[in-house]
């Protein structure tokens, strides 16, 4: 009998999950955004000042024009004056220019709306990774880092400046551990300022080590432990301004589980940050190279995110707090689901505060 009734419960459960409060369906994708969801929206984020906007990978131009569309939203209507790129820290913040980005956003397409957009309504342009991505960087990281350096009368080796030329160019792991050396001795004699040469220069060791190392996850976790420094860096040299994150959902999410394998950045930027954020993943439905017959089974199956769609057919948003304040039993359940993290399972409304599913997905296409 007691196995009878918890059938029955989790039947019921399922049977309700695609009629619950918190999923919002919403227009097409050039004006996405509807007024309902404005008004969840606005009262979600109303004291929100750091935003996180994910995407499953990095060649999904339909994420990027979805994204878009909660750029101009942010902007527009919440005074939104930031924007940081999972790219190149050291070149966008010499130079803000939309350039210095990797170029599957920068030459994206789907990405010239935002780019317009931006340029239009003179929001700044920063990047928080610590690879140098941009030929700005390789270019001039050098010899402007020597000029502060010696304006500042900081010791440093002659062989300082040979040491980044080798590594920029080599492997030789002698060559690594002596500029490792190097920059800590630097940086110590830079301790107590926190300058943005002192922070690129926190990058940059972080860079070294990351080339150091031979396992992709320990790679992966220096990586994230530093974009999530930079990150906190240029969110609090913009003090009392609000800043967009423009990243992937696993480098955005709100929590840290073994499955992720260090891609933790957004965990970790919550742990050192006094900024309040709202974290939003980014998937599309169908795409090219998924079948119907695939999708359509997603959809039937009581443990895919996809199962909380009322269909495939339309565009849709999920509140994860709604979802939870209906029915708290749902932190305990995993779902399969389509952003790109790399996880046969998880809890997504703990990973995210919002979801977006965009019904017809397409690859960037990149301007020639």
């Amino acid at each position: 009998m007691k196995i009878i009734l918890i059938f029955l419960f989790f039947s019921i459960h399922f049977v309700d999950a695609q009629n619950r409060i918190g999923i919002y369906k919403l227009n097409n994708l050039d004006n996405l955004l509807t007024n309902e969801l404005k008004t969840r929206l606005n009262e979600e984020i109303k004291n929100k000042d750091v935003i996180f906007l994910g995407e499953s990978e990095h060649h999904m131009g339909s994420e990027f024009i979805a994204k878009t569309e909660f750029v101009k939203y942010l902007v527009l209507e919440h005074n939104f004056t930031e924007i940081a790129f999972e790219a190149d820290f050291f070149a966008l913040h010499q130079t803000n220019s939309k350039n210095n980005i990797f170029p599957h956003w920068s030459k994206s397409i789907q990405c010239q709306d935002l780019f317009d957009f931006l340029n239009k309504h003179k929001v700044t342009i920063w990047g928080f990774d610590n690879q140098f991505s941009s030929a700005y960087s390789f270019q001039n990281f050098t010899p402007l880092l020597i000029n502060f350096l010696d304006s500042k009368k900081i010791n440093y080796t002659n062989n300082f400046e040979v040491l980044i030329n080798v590594f920029m160019t080599s492997q030789s792991k002698k060559s690594k551990d002596e500029l490792l050396q190097e920059i800590e001795n630097i940086i110590l004699q830079l301790e107590g300022e926190n300058t943005f040469w002192t922070q690129a220069l926190k990058s940059f060791k972080s860079l070294v080590k990351q080339e150091s190392v031979s396992r992709k996850s320990d790679a992966y976790k220096i990586r994230d432990f530093q974009m999530a420094d930079n990150l906190n860096f240029l969110t609090t040299s913009l003090k009392n301004k609000k800043v967009i994150v423009w990243a992937a959902n696993v480098h955005s999410s709100k929590i840290n589980i073994p499955e992720m394998n260090y891609k933790i950045m957004g965990y970790e930027y919550l742990k050192i940050t006094n900024r309040n954020t709202y974290h939003i993943a980014f998937s599309p439905i169908k795409m090219p190279y998924r079948k119907m017959s695939y999708i359509e089974k997603q959809h039937k199956d009581k443990f895919n995110m996809l199962y909380f769609l009322p269909n495939t057919t339309e565009n849709y948003f999920i509140d994860s707090k709604q979802i939870i304040e209906e029915d708290i039993n749902q932190l305990n359940i995993l779902y399969e689901g389509m952003f790109g993290m790399r996880i046969k399972k998880t809890n997504y409304f703990k990973h995210f505060d919002a979801l977006v599913f965009i019904a017809e997905g397409e690859k960037s296409i990149l301007a020639h």
